[in-house]
């Protein structure tokens, strides 16, 4: 049986080769992008894109949603890829981290990594912005279980600050400058596809989590793992307090998106803007 941070070892060179063939940007930072990822892949100039199509290693893995856009924003090279399906749709741990060992082929430090998520934060409202300080994983999935690839990172990662407080600074001055409410939070992974139930919101809330989410974290291990800075930001589409119901509007949900992506999306810019100015 093949292992598949091998194959996605091979994948990432055969990457990292087209892009040079394609284009002279060499990206300096990642973005694998849940929410705001039309609206960033818009914006990009001298854009090149790249399908897992186009590599001769394809390995077992599956393609991409979507191809890897190599561009400038706001003067700045950066690598975006749209982030994959979830645990829910069938992908397991190293189908997830796929993405994230592909973009670090390309060389950029730091990985933003975006998805949305419910709040169980009186202090994180519907339609906010939420920096992740620290993750619970209760996901049951983890992209490094299984024979390590020390080309790819060490057996054992140090998971003691996944997210950098450098650039969760940086994304809070950002987000305040541009009048977007932020906040930063604990982010818990479940699996999905069903939504927590009561008992489990209550769990959630007192084993201090502050958001609740089906996705960003096996990315986030993948990309420590990979040696990755990182940068979690979580659009805010519910909001769950203790003493209230837990049932969920899914018209309240999109009102919430709607006001989330857009923000994401200038947010994303401004942080990008910001690291000219480091």
């Amino acid at each position: 049986m093949p292992d598949p941070a091998h194959s996605h070892r091979a994948l990432a060179r055969e990457l990292a080769r087209l892009v040079q063939d394609r284009t002279s940007l060499r990206p300096e930072i990642a973005m694998l992008l849940g929410s705001g990822h039309a609206s960033i892949a818009n914006q990009l100039k001298e854009k090149v894109a790249v399908h897992t199509d186009d590599l001769a290693e394809r390995g077992d893995s599956p393609p991409l949603q979507s191809p890897i856009l190599i561009g400038l924003l706001d003067g700045v090279a950066v690598a975006v890829a749209d982030a994959p399906l979830g645990a829910y749709e069938g992908l397991d741990a190293n189908e997830l981290a796929m993405p994230v060992r592909l973009l670090s082929a390309l060389g950029p430090e730091l990985l933003i990594i975006t998805a949305g998520a419910a709040s169980l934060s009186q202090q994180i409202e519907p339609g906010a912005i939420a920096v992740v300080e620290d993750h619970i994983n209760l996901s049951g999935l983890h992209p490094l279980i299984g024979p390590n690839d020390d080309m790819l990172g060490p057996r054992f990662p140090d998971m003691s600050e996944p997210y950098s407080h450098g650039w969760l600074n940086l994304a809070r001055e950002t987000a305040q400058g541009l009048g977007i409410p932020c906040q930063p939070g604990v982010f818990a992974a479940v699996s999905g596809p069903t939504l927590p139930t009561r008992a489990e919101y209550r769990f959630l809330r007192n084993a201090g989590a502050d958001l609740v989410g089906m996705s960003l974290v096996p990315e986030a291990i993948a990309a420590v793992h990979s040696g990755f800075e990182v940068l979690a930001l979580v659009g805010v589409t519910q909001q769950l307090l203790a003493g209230r119901s837990t049932r969920v509007s899914i018209e309240a949900m999109i009102d919430a998106a709607d006001l989330a992506g857009p923000r994401m999306a200038s947010l994303l810019v401004g942080i990008v803007a910001g690291t000219r100015e480091e």
